[in-house]
């Protein structure tokens, strides 16, 4: 267990925060996710920000394991309607033989100030899905998708300045059935492998629910991690809840106004030291999942910005052993140092002729990476493929095939289509380097997706 002894490690007289270095040369942006006109929320309501405490556990001792040109009040009146379509409210069922249990953790790591909140220490939650125990009586109930704040800020990331939602969408979002049960005894069995999940700027650890339990399903553990700050927003056990937050970068501006160096480095830096120290708490021998996981077959798999943070991880923490980017930009030393370890490159947007630069870096670390390398295109799919609202974007009514945003964050592919080929790229790339079971993609069934593998390159 890791105990705080002071506050924030501020006895040093230093931030003890990972940090990158800045990339240099042409500066891709980074995209918020879903349209590129959501607004950044802030903070309306003001909640009372404790300082970090003493002796404050990190880890639990026992695992008991319109934008589319209709009004404001015609659009919210619109989703309102879509929202009560519960039986569309689903994130798609996992395919692998488990049972999928889910437990959602509070981490603190008080040798770490938090960026965006430097007198407090930081702060993550960290949702675990897994494979759970065969049933012994009546089916329990699916574990909750999001609380009712969270909810109200994830679908207000999605709203037009000014305009709002009413308690209908927020509860329809908030109540998605998901299919982990919360609480369920993990399995018997042999030490599982690890994935860790990143979501993107400005998204939730849920929004990869449908991921997380395909993977879960098929034998692996799951960590999804909530970055608060650039997370839509986080809530902790106590209720308090952390929304999201545009930084300035050192000349005043925010991420809004057109991203910068300094603000880039500022969201990789927190991601990568948030990541390194999920894996500390879960893989060191006092934690409850010690016995659980694998601790020589780790995956990070980010999707967007958590793709640029899996990377970086990777250049400087020897504990993964594969990680796959899905979509979004790459920047960072990685993109001047390269990789040795199994990587994939998961594209689902085409190039924008707009902003050539935002897949620059795909095309500088292509060619840097040492160990086995994979890239694969999914065509027809949007930004957003990767992520449940591939499938929930529709009945919450913000779904518009005719608005170009959407065809950003969608593509053409049917909803759920996306999604259903990411699990089937991504779980195929984790059999293979973290189980040493290589499983063929049928072309004929998936031909949305054109796959390019390299083997290992020599020294």
């Amino acid at each position: 267990m890791r105990w705080a002894g002071g506050a924030c490690g501020r006895g040093s007289g230093t931030n003890r925060e990972a940090r990158v270095q800045t990339r240099s040369g042409t500066v891709p942006r980074i995209r918020p996710q879903g349209t590129a006109r959501r607004t950044a929320l802030r903070n309306p309501g003001g909640h009372a920000l404790e300082a970090c405490p003493n002796n404050a556990l990190a880890l639990p001792g026992d695992v008991s394991l319109d934008r589319r040109g209709s009004t404001s009040k015609e659009r919210v009146n619109q989703v309102t309607s879509h929202s009560t379509d519960a039986g569309r409210l689903q994130v798609p069922p996992p395919g692998g033989p488990h049972r999928v249990g889910t437990q959602a953790l509070p981490f603190l790591d008080p040798d770490r100030a938090d960026p965006w909140q430097p007198h407090r220490c930081r702060e993550l939650m960290v949702q675990l899905w897994y494979p759970a125990a065969p049933l012994a009586g009546s089916t329990p109930p699916p574990a909750r998708y999001l609380t009712l704040p969270v909810a109200a800020h994830v679908l207000q990331m999605w709203a037009e300045e000014g305009e709002e939602f009413g308690a209908g969408p927020h509860e329809a979002l908030a109540g998605v059935r998901v299919h982990a049960t919360e609480g369920a005894p993990v399995a018997d069995g042999t030490r599982r492998p690890l994935v860790l999940l990143s979501p993107g700027l400005g998204e939730y650890r849920a929004g990869l629910t449908a991921l997380a339990e395909d993977l879960a399903s098929r034998g692996f553990v799951v960590a999804g991690v909530d970055h608060p700050g650039d997370a839509a927003a986080v809530e902790f056990p106590n209720g308090r809840v952390v929304p999201h937050h545009e930084p300035k970068d050192e000349e005043g501006s925010s991420a809004a106004d057109g991203s910068t160096t300094d603000v880039e480095s500022r969201y990789l830096a927190t991601r990568v030291a948030d990541l390194r120290f999920v894996l500390d708490q879960l893989l060191a021998s006092p934690s409850p999942w010690h016995g659980v996981l694998d601790t020589t077959r780790v995956g990070v798999a980010g999707h967007s910005l958590g793709g640029a943070a899996a990377a970086e991880l990777a250049r400087t923490d020897a504990r993964p052993a594969a990680i796959a980017v899905l979509d979004g930009s790459l920047y960072g030393p990685v993109l001047s140092s390269g990789l040795d370890l199994p990587v994939l490159l998961c594209g689902l947007t085409p190039p924008d002729p707009e902003d050539p630069d935002i897949l620059a870096g795909w095309d500088r670390l292509w060619p840097l990476l040492r160990g086995p390398r994979h890239h694969t295109a999914v065509r027809g799919a949007g930004h957003m493929s990767a992520t449940d609202f591939d499938v929930l974007a529709g009945p919450l009514g913000l779904r518009d095939p005719d608005d170009p945003d959407d065809a950003f964050s969608f593509g053409t592919l049917p909803p759920g289509r996306g999604i259903a080929l990411v699990r089937v790229v991504l779980t195929a790339f984790f059999n293979e380097h973290l189980r040493n079971s290589p499983t063929p993609i049928p072309h004929a069934a998936f031909p949305e997706l054109s796959l390019d593998t390299a083997p290992r390159k020599e020294c």
